[in-house]
């Protein structure tokens, strides 16, 4: 099967010439059409490389959390710039390769074949990271903080975010529960650290909803006998422990 790649870009005419040069480089092109919908892409599926126009809205997420993925499973980065987004931006968020708008198909089918040598045979479409999932925190002022799921048991769970989390009493969340459905709920967050990490646990969780996630250990095996969630405010624990 063909290696794939992540589209994140708003223009019709740039969708036009991407996808028409990753078919040529022998890439499967995937299209989305929000910067939210990318990230959860990126989260419960596999790419060899992602393309995010750096003029949408939410682009700075999709770079961070493609950056949050174990190094065998990161794709190789392109960012889209125009003259009113600086190429300095670009390598910023650690862009391996950059297209400039408008996009010229010859120079797009040039970038996109020089990066297939970085992109490892294994990754496929077919590939799912059955342990990572994704969390969403409704913080005020935001509309949605994501982050990805380290850890999680009947009274909380331990996180990557893509930027430090505020420390507060309690943060509504949405958490996506692979092949479980969507846990809502809110949780106080015990500690964060300065990599972005943080352990939450359950203020509030209605019954079906902690048996949900109960449901979904048991299903995995992972179900712990205390369900203790462990730490202490300001105090940063080994990420995928609570």
């Amino acid at each position: 099967m063909k290696p794939n790649i992540l589209f994140v870009a708003g223009r019709s005419s740039c969708v036009q010439v991407l996808e028409s040069a990753a078919l040529q480089a022998s890439l499967l092109p995937d299209v989305c059409d929000s910067a939210a919908h990318a990230v959860e892409r990126l989260v419960s599926q596999s790419y060899s490389a992602l393309v995010v126009d750096l003029e949408a809205f939410g682009a700075e997420n999709v770079l961070r959390m493609a950056h949050l993925l174990p190094a065998s499973e990161r794709p190789v980065v392109f960012a889209m710039v125009s003259d009113r987004t600086p190429v300095a931006t670009a390598y910023e968020f650690r862009a391996s390769f950059v297209l400039y708008k408008p996009l010229q198909p010859e120079q797009v089918l040039r970038s996109l074949r020089a990066a297939r040598g970085f992109m490892p045979l294994e990754r496929r479409r077919s590939a799912r990271r059955v342990v990572k999932s994704l969390v969403h925190f409704d913080l005020p002022g935001s509309a949605g903080y994501p982050a990805m799921l380290l850890d999680v048991n009947a009274t909380g769970m331990s996180v990557q975010t893509t930027g430090a989390i505020p420390l507060r009493d309690t943060v509504p969340f949405r958490l996506q529960l692979p092949q479980g459905g969507i846990v809502r709920g809110a949780a106080e967050v015990l500690w964060t650290d300065s990599s972005g990490r943080a352990g939450l646990i359950f203020s509030r969780l209605a019954g079906q909803a902690r048996q949900s996630i109960v449901s979904w250990l048991t299903s995995q095996g992972d179900l712990q006998k205390t369900g203790r969630v462990r730490g202490k405010r300001h105090v940063a624990l080994a990420a995928g422990s609570l």
